[in-house]
């Protein structure tokens, strides 16, 4: 997919992004209907990922090649069919959610969502023991640098253009 369609198709989630994190900052909300708008924004950034190609580990890219499938042009809806159970691959998000959340909710205009989107946002497939490694050093959710937590995990990236 080309990267202006991509930028394109994330312009009404960068608005609905930024019109929740509004919501969150300036409703006087219970601490129940913070936490879903907080999801909501969550679940938004998620869906974004359906739009962008993802990168792949080495490992990822190689148990790919041995059950002869294009990872690169497939998501996490996708996984189903290639991965009964989600037993081997993981669709890992380098800069996590929250952190994408985080950013979004301290910009000024939908613009600034919209700039988060296309520079933060990005995914990679790896294998589930790779996500251990990850999850075991204590990057799962919490990954000020990223190239540095995939370096420790001893995780190579097939393209070096994600990170």
């Amino acid at each position: 997919m080309d990267t202006a369609l991509e930028n394109e198709m994330l312009l009404p989630f960068a608005q609905s992004i930024f019109i929740k994190c509004n919501a969150v900052k300036k409703l006087r909300l219970s601490t129940s209907n913070r936490a879903r708008f907080l999801e909501s924004i969550s679940d938004d950034i998620k869906k974004c990922t359906n739009f962008i190609v993802p990168g792949v580990s080495n490992a990822a890219q190689e148990k790919a090649n041995q059950i002869k499938i294009n990872i690169c042009t497939k998501n996490w809806h996708d996984q189903h069919k290639f991965d009964k159970g989600r037993s081997i691959f993981h669709f890992e998000h380098i800069v996590p959610v929250k952190s994408i959340r985080d950013e979004c909710l301290s910009a000024f205009s939908e613009h600034e969502v919209h700039e988060i989107l296309t520079t933060k946002l990005r995914v990679i497939w790896i294998l589930k023991s790779e996500d251990y490694e990850l999850t075991r050093l204590g990057f799962r959710s919490i990954r000020p640098e990223p190239e540095q937590a995939y370096s420790e995990a001893g995780i190579e990236i097939f393209s070096d253009k994600l990170i």
